[in-house]
């Protein structure tokens, strides 16, 4: 399958596709950030991890939201990824693990 076939993010953000940030879509991997994003994420996790917490987000799920938002460029800021994670949910969609 060439690479314009494989699937895509069905409406990404200006920012994702203006810097190539639509990798395709692999169900059994999370994008992961660029080097120079690595700090960023970790940063974004620390800021939300007291409120993701108390929802229930363990500290893994928090940094694997965080990689994937700053990786795929989601959008900017703690208030925007607060609302995206809590969409995505606990636990990693199709994974069925029950903890």
């Amino acid at each position: 399958m060439p690479d314009g076939d494989l699937p895509r993010e069905p409406d990404p953000p200006a920012r994702a596709t203006d810097v190539d940030k639509q990798d395709p879509a692999t169900p059994d991997s999370i994008p992961e950030p660029e080097a120079s994003e690595v700090e960023s994420a970790r940063l974004l996790a620390n800021q939300a991890r007291s409120e993701l917490g108390a929802e229930g987000f363990s500290d893994q799920r928090i940094d694997e939201l965080a990689s994937e938002f700053i990786a795929r460029d989601i959008g900017e800021g703690l208030e925007e990824f607060l609302r995206w994670a809590q969409a995505e949910g606990q636990l990693p969609q199709g994974s069925g693990d029950i903890y």
